[in-house]
């Protein structure tokens, strides 16, 4: 993905015995930071590894001084959303290029 070779891009994986289970991605944009690409592999969810994955990334935001967090996700991916949800996110509008849509919905943390 070209997309995470760009400036300002940290992507973390989190590894078993060297194999990745789980990837997630932070695009730091000044004032906040968009959370992209997270992504477990299927046979290793409910592992907690997404919530791992969350924490590592919102403690790598922390550490470079951003107190936003946001991100987007498809209204089809229940699991995530209550991820989301239990790690303090809330929906918000639309932000940087996302638009309004049936099928998605942002969400930001304070951090």
């Amino acid at each position: 993905m070209e997309s995470l070779r760009q400036p300002h891009t940290t992507f973390m994986t989190v590894r078993v015995d060297g194999l990745p289970l789980a990837c997630g991605a932070g695009v730091d944009h000044g004032d906040y930071v968009e959370l992209k690409y997270m992504y477990v592999l299927p046979a290793c969810r409910g592992m907690g590894l997404g919530k791992q994955m969350l924490e590592a990334l919102e403690q790598q935001v922390r550490s470079t001084g951003v107190r936003m967090v946001k991100l987007e996700t498809g209204t089809a991916q229940t699991e995530s959303i209550e991820l989301y949800e239990r790690a303090g996110y809330r929906r918000c509008r639309p932000f940087g290029d996302h638009r309004v849509s049936a099928s998605s919905i942002c969400m930001e943390k304070a951090l």
